[in-house]
């Protein structure tokens, strides 16, 4: 772990970009779709259009890296938008599309790839903002030691040590773009995502400010 070819003008360019990601994945989901009916165990890769041939994401789409992450995680997000549990209309037909098998294979695909560093051009924006000194210790501040006023557990305490991730817990932070854990963050603070075990998730975010979600996006993404 996005309409036709009518032309966007005068659409803000996320809007653009999104569509035409969108758009992109329709016609290799289109395109794929006689190779899984002939070979209903293999996994089509239709996931390569948004979130790249090597899994890196896309920040300025705010679609996250995916190489590295755990199989079970990944599985779960493919299940989960098959059911409607998490909810996004593009990845909600790829996944319905996919066969059980298929989603399983898929992440496994995704899992054993090497969660190498951002390549920087390969958004065309800058992905981060560099945080300042008292962001920098915000973000620190909140991945080590969480704020016991605002009852907002470290995330590493779940994330693993700098958000490397915690097998078959909870996914790897360190290194996604700051664009993607903002809108993921934002997401479960507007209740818009609802995945999360125990809403654990959404009790932290709510807790959080822009200021605070700046801040350890910025932080998180820093570490490559």
């Amino acid at each position: 772990m996005i309409a036709g070819s009518r032309r966007l003008t005068g659409a803000p360019k996320g809007v653009a970009l999104v569509c035409a990601l969108a758009f992109a994945m329709a016609c290799a989901m289109a395109a794929a779709a006689p190779s899984a009916a002939s070979k209903p165990g293999e996994a089509v890769a239709p996931c390569e259009a948004c979130h790249g041939a090597h899994g890196e994401g896309m920040a300025a789409a705010h679609v996250p890296r995916i190489a590295g992450q755990s199989a079970q995680y990944l599985k779960k997000q493919l299940d989960d938008y098959a059911d409607g549990t998490r909810d996004n209309p593009v990845m909600r037909n790829f996944a319905k599309a996919l066969s059980d098998q298929q989603r399983s294979t898929l992440a496994a695909r995704y899992a054993v790839m090497p969660a190498t560093p951002r390549p920087q051009a390969a958004s065309p924006r800058p992905q981060t903002t560099a945080l300042d000194a008292v962001q920098q210790a915000r973000g620190h501040q909140l991945a080590y030691q969480g704020d016991e006023q605002r009852r907002v557990a470290a995330c590493n305490s779940c994330h693993g040590p700098d958000g490397v991730g915690v097998l078959h817990a909870a996914p790897y932070l360190a290194g996604q773009s700051a664009d993607y854990l903002t809108s993921a963050l934002k997401s479960f603070q507007q209740d818009t995502r609802r995945n999360d075990a125990g809403e654990l998730m959404r009790s932290v975010a709510k807790q959080l400010d822009d200021a605070d979600i700046a801040a350890i996006s910025g932080y998180f993404s820093s570490i490559q």
